[in-house]
Formats: C-alpha cells, structure tokens, sequence
C-alpha cells in the first residue's frame, strides 16, 4: 500500500490531510468528554508520516498544530492562546514534529529494507553494494532521531514550565525539566532523588487532597489537570497548575507524564481581583440599602444587615452620641443573628462607664478603624467583654454633618475573630458611606419636615396665600427694556391694554384653603383659572405697583387694594408679594392677602365712636403731652383740640391735680397696669366729679407707648347720689329711733337693775354707818358695787346715745365678736318677755373688720327683733333664737341669726330685701332694705336661707383687714 501510495504525490498529500481531518472530527466528538482526545492529532502525523513519508507528515504536523491551538487549547475555537498554555502547545509541536520526523524516517527505512530484501532475494549477489548504502543511510537517519531528541529536550527544557515524567504507583520522578530549578529552586537531581520529593514539598493546605486527586485520576485512567501549592526552596509559597497525562502499558498506568506552569502571578492577580469584586458588591449591597429607603431608622437596619451579612459577624450596631463626655448614649440601631441577640434593646440608653469611655476615646483620636481582641494593638475590656459576651470587635467614629457623632461598629461573639486588612478597609468605607447616608437623610427629613411645616403653615394659616407664576410677566418686563423702556409706571398708564395682557399672563399655580374660604369659592380649581375673576378696576393699580417693582428689582411689594369674591362681594385686603432674588426663576412667587374690610371698618367706627363719644376721650404721651382729644374733651375745657394737642397734662389741669393724682395713674397705666379712679377735679366750668379710665397702648411691642384716657362727668350723679346717701342716714337714723322706741321697756329694764341695785347698796352702807361701831369693810364693797353698777347704766345709756345721735359713719378696725356682745344688754329683756330663748356661739379670735360700729349694730338689732317677732305665734316648739359668727372663709367674716319661727314665704324670698316690702302687719318694709344697703356700704353682702326644719337664717358677710 506504501508503495501505491508513494507514487502519487497528491494522493500522499491527500492521506496527510484526510488523517488530520479524522483526527479532528473524533477528538471534537470527544472533546466534551475528555480534552486529551486531541492526542489523535499525534496517530494522525504518525499515520500520515508512515503511509506518505516526511514532507506530508510535515503538512500533517503544521495542521495538526493548527488545529490543536484552535479547537483544543483555551480558549476554544480561536487562534487567540493564553500564556498559560503556551507550554503545552510547544511540548505537542515538538512531540509532534519528532514523531514526524521519526516516523518518516521509519517509513524510509522501512521502504530501504523492504527494497533491499526484494533485490537481494532477486539479486543476492549482485547488490551488495546497494545494502551498504542502505545501511549508511540508515545510520543518518537513526543519527537524525537521536539529534531530534535532543533538540526535544532542549525545547522541553526550554518551555516555561517544568515538564516532567514519573512511575504512576511511587510517583518518583524519572525526569524533570531544567525549569525546575528556576521555578522552584530545586535541581533536577533533587526531584530524582527521593521518591516522595512531591508530596513532601506539597503545601500542607493542599497535600492530603491534591495527592488524592491524582491517585484516583490515575487509577481512572485520564488525563488531568489540577491547581495547587508547593513550598520553594527559599520558603515561599508558589502556585502551579499542572497538566498531566497518563501513560498506559497494555491496560494499566505506567508513567505519568505532565507540565507544571507557574501560575502564582495569575492566582495572586485572582485573588486581587476577587477581593475588588468583593469590595465592589459589598459596596453596592450597602450603597442598595442606603438608596432603598427615604426613612432614617430603615436605612440604618438596612445597612447594618447588609454589614452583617457581609462580614458574617453576630452583632453589627450604632450608638450615638460617641462622646467619651456624655453620661450615656443611645443604641440607634442594632442588628444580631438569632443565636446572638443584643444587650439592650434599640433606643435604650445606656449609662457611660469608666471602660466604656475608655473606648469611646481611643476611637475618637483614630481617623479610621479600630479593631479590639485578638490580633490588634487594643485588648478588648475585661469587663465589657464579659457584659455584652463578646470576644473580639471592630468599631468606627463617623461624623454626619449638624449631627452628634455616631459609633459603628461589629462584633464577634461565636469565636475571637482577626480582622483583616481588607475587611478593615471595607469596614471604613462602609462606615464613610454611613455617614454620608446619614448626614444626608438627616438633610432629607430637616427638608422634608421643613416642607411640611411649610405646606402646613401654606394650608392651615388664616391668611389667604397664592402661589403665582410671574415668569411671562418677567419676560414681558424684560423685552420692555430691550425696546428702551425706562419708565414702567408710565408705559402702563400709556399702554393699559399691556396691563390687561400682563393679568392674563399670570398663572395661579395653588391657593391654600383659607384662600378658597375668603374668595367664596367651592373648590381651589375655580380660583385656579384666572385673577381677572377676583379683579375690579381698582385691583390693576396694584397689579401695576407689582410689575414696577419687578421692573425696579424690588424683591417685595406691599399694600392695599380691593378685590372681589366669586360671589361679587367687594373685600378690601393687605396684600404682600415676595419676588425672588436674580437669577433665580418667577414661576414660585407668593403672594399673601389679609382681609382688613373689618379692620377698615373697625377703624371707621373707631374714630367715628372717639368723635362723637360724650364721654372726653383723650391720648397721653409718655412725655405727658396730649397726642389727640375729642370733641368732648374740647368742651370741657373749652379749648380747641390745635391749641391742646401738645401740652403737657399739668399745664392744662394744674400742677396740684397733675402731681397728685394724674401722674402717679398715668405712670401706673405706662407700667402697663389698667388705671380707674374718680375724684373732683377742677375744670373751667368749675368743680366736676369725673371717673376716668387709663389703658396703656402697644401699638407695635410690649413697651406702652402712651395712655388712652375715657373721663365721664359724674357730677350730677355724685350729687344726687350724696343726697340719696344723706336720705339713707337720715332713714337710718330714723329706723334705729323706731327700734329704740320698740325695746323701751328692754332699755328700761337694763337701765333700772343697776339703778335698784345702787339704792340697794346705798342704804345698806348708811346702815352699816349708823351703827357704833360702823362694818368699813361691807360699806367699802357696797360702794364698789355701786360704781359698777354705776357704769352698767352708763354704758347701756351710752349705747342708746350712740343709736339716737345722728352723726356721720365713722369706720374703723372692729372686732365683730365685740359688737355681738354689745348688742346683747339690749335686747336680753325683749327676748326674756317675748319668751325667747338667746343662744350665742361665737369662733375665736377674728380679723378686725373695717367698719362703723353703730351701723352695723344696727343690722343685728334689726336681724334679732325679726328673729323674736317669727317667733311670736310659736307655741308647737321652743322659741329658740340663735346668733352666730364663724371664721373667714378667704377674706370675709360670717354673722348669722337663726330663728325656729315661721320660716320665709317663697313667693317672698325675691322681694325681701326691697324697699318697701313687709309681711308685718302695720310694718314699714324699711328695716332689711336699710340693713343690706349698710353691708353693702361695708363692702359685704346680706341674704337669707330657710332653715331645714323650722324657721329661717339671716347671714352676712364683711371682709376683713390683712
């Protein structure tokens, strides 16, 4: 068959490529399976070397190599190779080109023998000659083998990485490239040397399962390719991949065949990698959490969740204040894995101990991280850690800006944790993130109370507020200068139709509720649509003072003006509008409107009322100067309001009135004390009886800038009411005479006893006398008896001299008790032949009363003689009259006399105390209208209450002195 095939050429070519193309297809089939299928590559150069010699085996090798770094060799299906497999691709190109080149020049000298045996057994004796050339070309071509394998070896030992071959049951190495001593820093020899040279230099972490790996790839039978850790020479730690193949003898593994690459700059690069994608999605879980949510608290769980998952620690926390200073400090936010639960709740605050501020210092004076237990220059505190059961922490001081500072931390308590570097990093910028989040949703929830405050105080005030676009009045405005226009006052008087279309330009972008109440309307839409619906032609004028002061630059305008509600209704208002500062956009102006139509009005009837008042209404100055009077004032004083506005009040009343009177109640009024007296006052018309009235006035602050003063002019009234009072003395007066003609025979009775007894005393002493040897001592103690008696009589004949006399009241400080008692000699002998038993139950010691002492014996003797008279019918009961007096309830002593008699009518309890009335017969209806007028005067009151059985009870109150 070689030699069919040898003869032609292309069909040799053909076989070249046909056999790669097989090659392919099966190890593409079998490549999902095992990758090491591509070692068909090699039968096919083999075949191709064999069936067709060199130059096809070489076409077959420069495709087989083509093909192997295109479908076989990472990444797949690309002429694009990774460094790390560049080993591998060179040890197949020279294999492969070996195996060419041997199998060609097996081919050859195959076909030499194959050639030599035919021609010797046809010409034996005749080619002698031609079989030692073949021999000779026998020997180059096995020179020609043994310098392809060397130059095997030098590429083998020129590849990057440590080829290698060892017996696959010991694993003891039977060669090892030169790399291995560039590689590792162990010579060739070294590895030969000792068969467990491999394990022994595995690294610990990765002995037990690497070596087990290729033992059961091994007794698998399969090509494979692993990733671990050998121990250099000088200590240090290199990463290899290894690709290894394994070698059959009949159907068990022989050899084992691989290439070690050095891959620890790649893994040193994964593992860099990996923990910037690490740093990276902790990041954006964190930064996810703070953008999730607008709510403060929820930020702060979600965050600190995000920590805890990312860290896998058991506790991650926020306290505020970090504050070595504060006595305690708040838990904000905590979240723990469920076998871990916290110390404290959250919002629990927590006491600062000695140890705790000890803490909270060193991680105050740190700028990033703090790390406390194992493995860091800060022990964590004994007692701390025992508390909150911890074994190790890592904490951090965040700043948010107008904040306290706050303290972030994790910790540890399943086992004493080291913190890494990285970690730390990522804790730090996690904790810089936490304070910026916090800083700005502290921002967010001041902005956002403060638009609520705002929109509150927008919907909620009683002042009417719109909310305008001024923006194409502006533009208007502004193309107005652009066209030389200085003058806008003037060009809006000029040009009216301009202001109409600058009403229409205006948008009403919202009106709050109060605006919606003042306009009549039924909803905001309707005040929405245009402010030509709450215009009048008075409103432009104001419209044109706004577009003069947006012309000017003004940043506000205010005044008055008149609009109308939806409803027609004229309102006069207060408007003020706020425009915003250049450059900033008109489309948020607002404009507040107060209705003032009452305060117009007010205003109105005020001075209407101060003009045409009859009473004298006047303003005072702090300086005493007269600052406006009214007409009554003018007539009073006969002067008008020109020449008395400006002087000061002494020289218009008199220095006398104004030192003793009106500047000590003008100053108390400018204390800010409302000030009424009434007294006589000289006037041109003479003496007049005025009462006037000082109302301090504020009409800006708290500080009384002057006096509004009202005088009326009693003096009719004062003189009629001193006549009545003299009318009522004299009444009185002749009320008590009435009464002391009643109690004649009482009077007669007190005033003979101790009359009687004087004769008695005195004839006894002349008896006494006449005898010869006279008894001193008796006359001496009747004579004693005589001067008491003497001033009994004199004492009830001055108290009936007091109740006759007529003189004017006289008040001074009484002891209520006292005038009880001196009431009582005078009606003891009525009350003994009316056949009415006297009870008297006096409190102890009173506060004075101020107050004239006959009047108010007076009230008593009237009270007690009614008393005696209810009880005149009685048969059925004792005749039993009390008088009583009780401690002051606040500032008021209490009488009262309390009968057993017949009781008050109730159709009479209204009309009791009038003028006039009486249920006696022949009475006078005089005695308790008098009686309440006395208390009255005293500043007391006088009543009556039926009794709960029998009878009735007559009080009355008098304050007391303090």
């Amino acid at each position: 068959m070689q030699r069919h095939v040898a003869k032609f050429a292309l069909v040799r070519y053909g076989v070249a490529v046909l056999s790669v193309t097989i090659a392919v297809v099966l190890a593409l089939w079998l490549r999902p399976i095992v990758l090491a299928a591509a070692q068909l590559l090699l039968v096919a150069i083999v075949i191709t070397g064999w069936v067709s010699g060199l130059w096809p085996a070489l076409v077959a090798w420069i495709l087989a190599t083509v093909a192997l770094a295109y479908f076989f060799t990472p990444p797949f299906d690309s002429l694009k190779i990774e460094v790390a497999e560049l080993p591998r691709l060179m040890i197949f190109t020279g294999l492969a080109a070996l195996l060419a080149t041997m199998s060609a020049a097996r081919r050859r000298a195959a076909d030499s023998l194959t050639t030599a045996r035919g021609e010797l057994e046809a010409r034996v004796g005749e080619r002698t000659a031609e079989l030692e050339r073949s021999n000779e070309r026998l020997r180059v071509a096995v020179a020609e083998a043994v310098a392809a394998q060397q130059r095997f070896r030098d590429l083998v030992n020129s590849a990057e990485g440590i080829v290698w071959e060892a017996d696959a049951a010991t694993h003891q190495f039977s060669f090892v490239s030169d790399q291995s001593d560039r590689i590792l820093g162990y010579p060739p020899a070294r590895w030969l040397s000792k068969p467990t040279f491999w394990k022994d230099h595995l690294h610990p972490d990765d002995r037990e399962w690497a070596v087990s790996f290729c033992e059961q790839a091994t007794a698998e039978k399969r090509e494979h390719d692993l990733e671990y850790r050998m121990i250099a020479a000088d200590g240090s730690v290199v990463w290899l991949r290894d690709v290894v193949t394994v070698v059959l003898e009949g159907d068990h593994p022989a050899r084992l065949r691989g290439v070690m690459v050095d891959i620890t700059e790649r893994k040193r690069a994964e593992q860099e990698r990996q923990a910037r994608r690490w740093f990276i999605e902790s990041m954006d879980r964190v930064n996810l959490a703070i953008q999730g949510t607008s709510d403060l608290e929820q930020m702060m769980s979600d965050v600190l969740d995000a920590a805890l998952s990312i860290f896998d620690c058991d506790r991650a926390w926020l306290v505020c204040p970090c504050d070595p200073e504060a006595p305690s400090h708040v838990l904000k936010m905590q979240r723990t894995r469920p076998e871990f639960p916290g110390f404290f709740g959250v919002g629990v605050e927590v006491p600062v101990d000695p140890e705790t501020a000890s803490v909270l210092r060193t991680v105050r004076a740190s700028s990033g991280p703090v790390p406390f237990g194992p493995g860091s220059h800060h022990s964590l505190p004994a007692l701390m850690a025992k508390r909150l059961g911890i074994q190790s922490r890592i904490v951090m001081a965040l700043y948010p800006k107008g904040d306290q500072p706050y303290m972030f931390g994790l910790s540890q308590v399943s086992y004493p944790r080291i913190w890494t570097p990285p970690e730390e990093r990522l804790f730090e910028e996690i904790g810089r993130r936490l304070a910026d989040a916090l800083t700005g949703l502290s921002i967010f929830r001041s902005l956002r109370e403060s638009e609520r405050r705002y929109r509150y105080i927008f919907e909620s005030t009683g002042v009417s507020i719109w909310e305008e676009d001024f923006s194409r009045v502006k533009a208007a405005i502004d193309e107005l200068e652009t066209q030389g226009v200085r003058d806008a006052r003037a060009h809006c008087a000029a040009h009216p139709e301009f202001v109409e279309q600058a009403i229409t330009m205006v948008k009403v972008v919202d009106v709050n509720d109060a605006s919606v109440k003042l306009f009549a309307a039924e909803s905001k839409d309707e005040l929405l649509v245009s402010l030509h619906n709450v215009f009048v032609p008075e409103s432009r004028e104001a419209f044109v003072e706004q577009m003069v002061a947006i012309a000017e630059g003004r940043t506000s305008v205010e005044g008055e003006s008149v609009l109308q509600t939806l409803k027609g209704e004229r309102v006069t208002v207060l408007f003020t509008i706020t425009f915003p500062r250049p450059p900033a956009a008109f489309d948020r102006v607002l404009v507040t409107i107060t209705d003032i139509s009452e305060r117009k009005r007010a205003e109105y009837l005020t001075g209407h009322v101060f003009e045409t008042s009859p009473d004298a209404i006047y303003i005072v100055g702090r300086d005493y100067r007269y600052q406006r009077v009214n007409a009554a004032f003018e007539r009073r004083w006969r002067m008008p309001a020109q020449r008395i506005v400006g002087l000061r009040v002494d020289e218009l009343s008199g220095v006398e009135p104004f030192n003793e009177t009106y500047k000590p109640n003008l100053d108390r009024c400018f204390a800010g004390e409302e000030v009424s007296f009434v007294g006589w006052f000289p006037t041109p018309a003479g003496q007049q009886y005025l009462a006037a009235t000082y109302s301090p006035l504020r009409p800006e602050s708290e500080r009384v800038e002057g006096a509004l003063a009202i005088t009326r002019d009693l003096t009719d009234h004062a003189r009629a009411s001193e006549a009545l009072q003299q009318a009522q003395a004299e009444l009185a007066h002749v009320t008590r005479v009435t009464t002391l003609g009643e109690l004649t025979a009482s009077i007669a009775h007190e005033v003979n006893q101790p009359l009687a007894a004087i004769v008695a005393d005195a004839n006894a002493s002349l008896n006494w006398l006449a005898t010869s040897t006279p008894d001193l001592d008796s006359v001496r103690e009747a004579l004693d008896a005589i001067v008491k008696d003497g001033h009994r009589a004199a004492d009830v004949i001055q108290r009936i001299r007091q109740l006759m006399s007529k003189t004017e009241p006289q008040r001074a400080p009484l002891d209520v008790n006292d005038v009880i008692r001196d009431v009582l000699p005078l009606v003891r002998s009525e009350m003994l032949s009316h056949r009415v038993s006297l009870q008297v139950d006096l409190a102890p010691v009173f506060l004075p009363v101020l107050g004239d002492r006959v009047q108010l014996q007076q009230v008593l003797i009237n009270l007690v003689m009614n008393g005696m008279e209810a009880l005149a019918g009685i048969e059925d009961r004792p005749r039993e009259l009390v008088i009583r007096s009780r401690p002051p309830k606040g500032d008021q002593v209490l009488v009262a006399v309390e009968d057993a008699g017949v009781g008050i009518d109730p159709d009479s309890v209204t009309r009791l105390f009038d003028a006039f009335f009486t249920t006696k017969p022949g009475g006078m209806g005089m005695g308790l209208s008098i009686s309440r007028s006395i208390i009255e005067g005293h500043g007391g009151r006088l009543w009556a209450t039926p009794n709960a059985t029998h009878g009735a009870t007559f009080h009355f109150a008098l304050p007391t002195l303090r």
